[in-house]
């Protein structure tokens, strides 16, 4: 298939068959979904593929126990995080180094650009300094453009959380390509969720994916999308 048939091919499957996934194909489909674009190359994701039966179990209950997640061979969680961003940057720092090709300008936005957009701390002071100090860049942006956030620790999650769904899109799509399906879950119990894997009050559950095969009546109806005129405009 190609590409375009790949897009037209993808549904949100809610029953699936009994057929087994290899376990080389999800290891190279969630390795594929981690080439997504994404912004500052921060990768504020992590994938969570869950074998354990008994962890599969709960995740599926607090999926409400829909059939996309009951029937699902395979169930991988997706989650972005606001807290692994200095890991990363150093580790992209370490890679531009290693290219000979760390610049001033690399440094900088590396080195103080991203700490200052990133950083949070618990009791929250960063982002009340950052939110009194965008009153002053409200003030310079009426003159000429300028960044507008994020300022708060809940636009910082809609930043990472948006990069992480470009992922998730990569992983449906390569799912397809390799003749599976999927159904991508925002219908969950999130508190339940962070939870049964463990993870803190810096990590949001983006989507959760129930996989497999699709079953014969594992779509429920004929696709539907508004006119395009609608939503593409040409100004």
């Amino acid at each position: 298939m190609n590409l375009y048939e790949i897009i037209n091919k993808r549904r949100s499957v809610r029953k699936f068959t009994d057929e087994k996934i290899p376990e080389e194909i999800m290891k190279k489909c969630m390795s594929s979904s981690l080439l997504a674009a994404n912004s500052s190359n921060l990768q504020p994701w992590e994938f969570y593929w869950i074998k354990n039966p008994d962890k599969k179990k709960q995740i599926v209950k607090a999926c409400f126990s829909q059939s996309a997640a009951r029937t699902a061979r395979e169930i991988v969680v997706s989650v972005s995080r606001i807290d692994t961003w200095r890991r990363n940057r150093d580790l992209i720092v370490a890679n531009f180094k290693h290219q000979e090709k760390f610049l001033p300008i690399v440094d900088k936005y590396y080195n103080k650009i991203i700490p200052l957009i990133y950083f949070n701390d618990k009791l929250g002071l960063s982002c009340m300094l950052r939110s009194i100090c965008s009153v002053l860049i409200n003030i310079i942006g009426i003159f000429k453009p300028v960044p507008r956030g994020p300022y708060t620790k809940s636009q910082l999650f809609e930043s990472v959380t948006k990069t992480t769904a470009l992922a998730c899109q990569n992983f449906m799509m390569t799912l397809v390509a390799e003749g599976y399906d999927s159904c991508p879950m925002e219908g969950f119990d999130e508190k339940r969720v962070k939870k049964i894997l463990g993870l803190n009050h810096n990590c949001h559950v983006v989507m959760i994916f129930g996989i497999g095969k699709a079953d014969q009546n594992g779509i429920y109806y004929n696709r539907f999308r508004i006119d395009d005129k609608l939503v593409i405009k040409t100004i």
